[in-house]
């Protein structure tokens, strides 16, 4: 049995190599995840003093919140991004997103239990929820890079998953392209929370990179319509905002 296993083992790999999350070069037979020549290439996780808010890194221990968070109020409590939008983890996630490479996403969410678990025991969520993309969108695609981020997580502490209380109603413009205010504006009619959503008095919010925080505003506002008291979100990157 275990010489069968092994055998389609190494058929799968030969028809769908596996390939370094970090810089797509396949992988040998004895590499994991990533190749011999990136393991040394897992960037440092942002460190204090970091935005109270949202966890951009804070250029003295004296300023508390980061230049987006003083000037805006957040419909959600607080969150952390783990590490900043940049390489090698930048061309990593944009292949996870729009190039097929949903295997990436195993080693992706396993950072995020890694380097976010302080964060996530401290404010013990009763469930996750990542952020929904429009049905069409995920058709394209073929999945939805923040619930595969977000199962990882979800096996990882035994806390429960939801993908079927926040919707995304409103098929938009792709966030990089706007400024603040058309991001804003983009959102408003974007997404849809049940009232089922009430029942849970703390939820964690999960999305693959965070930078101005308007698409966990839109669904933390949503949540709190429907009585949740705390909305908390976890992003794999973050970036440095406006």
């Amino acid at each position: 049995m275990n010489y069968i296993k092994r055998c389609i083992s190494v058929l799968f790999d030969w028809v769908y190599p596996r390939r370094c999350t970090f810089c797509d070069r396949v992988l040998g037979r004895h590499e994991k995840y990533l190749c011999n020549g990136c393991r040394s290439q897992i960037p440092v996780p942002i460190q204090e003093p970091r935005c109270k808010n949202c966890g951009k890194p804070l250029p003295s221990k004296e300023q508390e919140y980061c230049y987006d968070c003083s000037q805006h109020e957040h419909n959600y409590d607080y969150g952390r991004g783990i590490f900043m939008y940049q390489p090698p983890l930048k061309e990593s996630l944009m292949r996870f997103k729009f190039k097929g490479r949903k295997e990436y996403g195993e080693f992706l969410g396993k950072l995020m239990c890694e380097y976010g678990k302080d964060f996530i025991r401290q404010v013990r969520p009763e469930v996750i929820i990542p952020v929904p993309v429009h049905k069409k969108k995920k058709n394209m695609r073929g999945y939805n890079q923040a619930e595969v981020l977000a199962k990882v997580i979800s096996r990882g502490f035994s806390i429960p998953i939801r993908t079927d209380l926040v919707l995304r109603k409103k098929f938009t413009k792709a966030q990089k392209e706007l400024d603040r205010k058309e991001r804003k504006h983009n959102l408003e009619r974007a997404f849809y929370a049940k009232k089922e959503a009430g029942a849970y008095e703390s939820v964690l919010v999960i999305d693959d990179i965070y930078t101005t925080g308007s698409t966990v505003d839109a669904i933390a506002g949503k949540l709190k319509k429907q009585g949740v008291k705390k909305v908390y979100f976890l992003s794999l990157c973050i970036g440095k905002g406006f």
